[in-house]
């Protein structure tokens, strides 16, 4: 046998481990994204910003997109204060003429919460979201709707609430899972 068929016939176990090992990184990556999320850098685009470093606060116009991980923000306007770590400590987004919108998946084991309201409030030190005016919140086939909602994205514990008594009521409507599924 030569050299090289020798050194492969060596190194084929090896081989073969390493790459279905790589491949089951691969596959299970996506899922492993959340809380680490809070570390990842924050991405932001619009048409205008404004930064005044004396009190972190960043203020952007136009179309805002905000990234963090798989926290996506879309709002006419956003202000982002950070805190003396530089981490993000809270982001308001508006959109007076219609609904701001937020994506973000708390947990790999759930499925991803959508929000819209005219003012969304995250604070990610508390784990929450405040939205305001016209707020809903769903997560899967579960909604939530009112005139402001403060939901918990660790504890997933969600308050609704309207402006007056004379206003609609909270909407909540709640899926039960698939028989079978349940954490009885």
């Amino acid at each position: 046998m030569t050299q090289p068929a020798y050194l492969f016939n060596k190194l084929a176990p090896f081989l073969l481990l390493t790459f279905l090992l790589l491949i089951l990184f691969f596959i299970s990556s996506p899922v492993a994204a959340l809380p680490e999320d809070r570390q990842q850098p924050l991405k932001v685009e619009a048409q205008q910003m404004q930064w005044n470093n004396q009190q972190q606060l960043a203020t952007y116009k136009g179309e805002v997109e905000l990234q963090q991980g798989e926290l996506r923000l879309k709002a006419a306007q956003l202000a982002i204060k950070r805190n003396p770590a530089g981490e993000l400590e809270q982001a308001i987004a508006s959109q007076p003429q219609g609904q701001a919108y937020m994506r973000d998946l708390p947990d790999a084991t759930q499925p991803e919460i959508e929000a819209w309201g005219e003012t969304i409030d995250y604070l990610p030190a508390k784990n929450l979201i405040i939205l305001t005016g016209q707020a809903k919140l769903t997560q899967g086939k579960d909604s939530f709707a009112g005139h402001k909602l403060t939901y918990n994205l660790a504890t997933q514990d969600i308050q609704a609430e309207q402006k007056s008594t004379t206003d609609a009521r909270v909407e909540v409507i709640l899926t039960p899972a698939p028989q079978g599924q349940r954490n009885d």
